[in-house]
C-alpha cells in the first residue's frame, strides 16, 4: 500500500470498501493514525452509501472519560 501525508501531518492510504466479500467495492481515503488498531471509523453516509451491516453496539470511552455506545457495522476492505 502506498499512501501520503498531506499538509497536516496526516497519514492518508486510500483503500477499497466493500459490503460483501466479493462485492462491488467504492474508494475510501482513509486516515492511519499512530494508536491504529485495525478498526475503521466511517461517517453514516458512507455506512448508508455502502448498504453496511450492522453488527453490534459497543462500548467507548472518550478522551474526557464518558463512556458512550457506538453501533459498529461489518465491511470488507482490499
Amino acid at each position: 500500500m502506498i499512501g501520503h501525508v498531506d499538509p497536516h501531518g496526516r497519514a492518508l492510504l486510500e483503500i477499497s470498501v466493500a459490503r460483501k466479500l466479493h462485492g462491488p467495492s467504492v474508494p475510501v481515503t482513509t486516515w492511519i493514525d499512530t494508536a491504529f488498531d485495525g478498526h475503521l471509523v466511517f461517517s453514516a453516509d458512507l455506512i448508508d452509501k455502502l448498504g453496511l451491516d450492522t453488527l453490534v453496539e459497543t462500548e467507548a470511552i472518550l478522551a474526557d472519560g464518558s463512556k458512550v455506545l457506538l453501533e459498529t457495522f461489518v465491511c470488507f476492505v482490499d
